[in-house]
């Protein structure tokens, strides 16, 4: 396992000043595909700042819908097709995809039901978050060539079995959920052509056989 790099500072201790080594952990920060947007992961919150001007123009309380909870950035991840930016997080059960697209269409937080019904007040799509509820916070995230199904890790069984979870970006849903032995690394998974269809291979960390998922099949 890499080690996290570290930092020294000084602590003073009955008037002694000791050097004391404390983990330096990395905070997720990624640029959209333009470059115009930076998306850096802060304490409890998500910045978007416009490279252009240096300024910060959101700051997203990461916090579940309806204001509930309290997490922090996991993971991001910039989507060149889609013109947006995926966010998941360490203890809440959400996915949010970002839009930099100016003319992105509004989001409805009642998701799918709403969206369907015209239902709700609407949050402009530009720079606000599109919410996808999951079963239980991701890790790992992998994306098929489309970059509209997501692939990831989530909270593992009781009998340790891994489970991998595939969600679609469009429609918010869960599409398929499998539970498998060994330690799959979704992080590094790819997608591949069998039988003139998109699968994701998903190699073991321990070496082996890849594990083969249709992200397009529950």
């Amino acid at each position: 396992m890499a080690r996290a790099p570290w930092r020294w500072r000084l602590v003073a201790c009955t008037g002694i000043l000791l050097a004391q080594a404390t983990p330096l952990l990395a905070q997720p920060s990624v640029l959209s595909a333009n470059g115009r947007w930076q998306f850096s992961a802060e304490d409890g919150a998500l910045v978007v700042s416009d490279t252009t001007t240096g300024q910060r123009v959101r700051t997203l309380p990461v916090r579940g819908l309806g204001g509930l909870g309290s997490a922090q950035v996991r993971e991001l991840h910039t989507l060149p097709v889609r013109r947006s930016v995926v966010a998941v997080f360490d203890t809440l059960a959400e996915l949010w995809e970002i839009s930099v697209d100016p003319s992105a269409e509004p989001i409805y937080d009642g998701f799918v039901h709403d969206y369907r019904m015209g239902e709700g007040v609407a949050l402009p799509g530009f720079l606000n978050p599109r919410r996808t509820k999951l079963e239980a916070p991701l890790r790992g995230l992998a994306f098929d060539s489309t970059f509209a199904y997501v692939l990831g890790t989530g909270a593992d069984r009781t009998d340790d079995r891994t489970v991998l979870r595939v969600y679609q970006l469009d429609i918010r849903r869960q599409i398929s959920e499998r539970a498998v032995q060994g330690e799959p690394d979704t992080a590094a998974a790819r997608p591949v052509d069998r039988d003139g269809r998109e699968w994701f291979e998903i190699p073991l960390r321990a070496g082996g056989a890849p594990i083969f998922i249709d992200p397009r099949r529950p």
